[in-house]
């Protein structure tokens, strides 16, 4: 269950915290004196052309060979790579507004690509940049690490008999929570945020955001 923060979290006053205003100076520091971009750079951008390649080609083979069942299996894994590469970084520095200084080019990144791989950039952004990054590792807040099915991700929640094996099962398990993202997941996190009040949004734009996300799921 994940609950909604503001009511029930309270952070140290930042005036009596200097640690993150420490910290700001000196990553800006850090940029500064060595004449880099905060936001991306040829690497970057070589990478985005070359993981999106090897998500997308993989698939326009599939339909255009129709290759026999050992070939489609190094296709698929290629894809694989392919799609975490892009959700790790390219969507992943999109939705965070690092890509681009230019803000309309991080939305249409991060709604192009998260949308690709089959999720929702609102419902990410929610559970990604808010629960996750302002509330990391709490349980109950931090939905990144809320156990899943029969899979166990934080030593503050029960353990079951099950969870000595999940070093065995881990990782055909972790398979299907991907077939459940791009399924169930977000229409049941657009629910849940919007009954705790997580999202904000007023019923006019939660009916928009709504359609949208059916409409990416039917293409998809």
């Amino acid at each position: 269950m994940i609950v909604n923060p503001a009511k029930k979290i309270r952070f140290v006053n930042k005036d009596k915290n200097q640690f993150f205003s420490t910290l700001k100076k000196r990553v800006d520091a850090y940029f500064k004196d060595q004449k880099l971009s905060k936001y991306s750079n040829t690497t970057l951008i070589v990478k985005t052309v070359v993981l999106t390649a090897i998500y997308v080609v993989p698939f326009c083979l599939f339909l255009l060979l129709q290759p026999p069942f050992a070939v489609s299996m190094m296709l698929w894994a290629l894809m694989g790579i392919g799609l975490a590469g892009i959700g790790m970084s390219v969507m992943h520095d999109a939705c965070h507004g690092a890509y681009s200084e230019n803000e309309t080019v991080n939305e249409w990144m991060g709604a192009i690509y998260l949308t690709m791989l089959g999720g929702s950039p609102f419902n990410w952004k929610l559970q990604h940049n808010v629960l996750h990054h302002m509330y990391t590792n709490v349980i109950h807040f931090d939905e990144d690490i809320k156990d899943k099915l029969v899979l166990k991700f934080s030593p503050h929640t029960p353990v079951k008999s099950f969870h000595r094996f999940q070093w065995l099962y881990a990782f055909l398990f972790y398979g299907i929570l991907t077939l459940y993202w791009v399924t169930a997941k977000d229409f049941v996190n657009f629910f849940t945020y919007t009954t705790n009040g997580v999202n904000t949004n007023t019923r006019s734009q939660n009916i928009v955001i709504l359609s949208k996300l059916i409409l990416a799921k039917i293409g998809y």
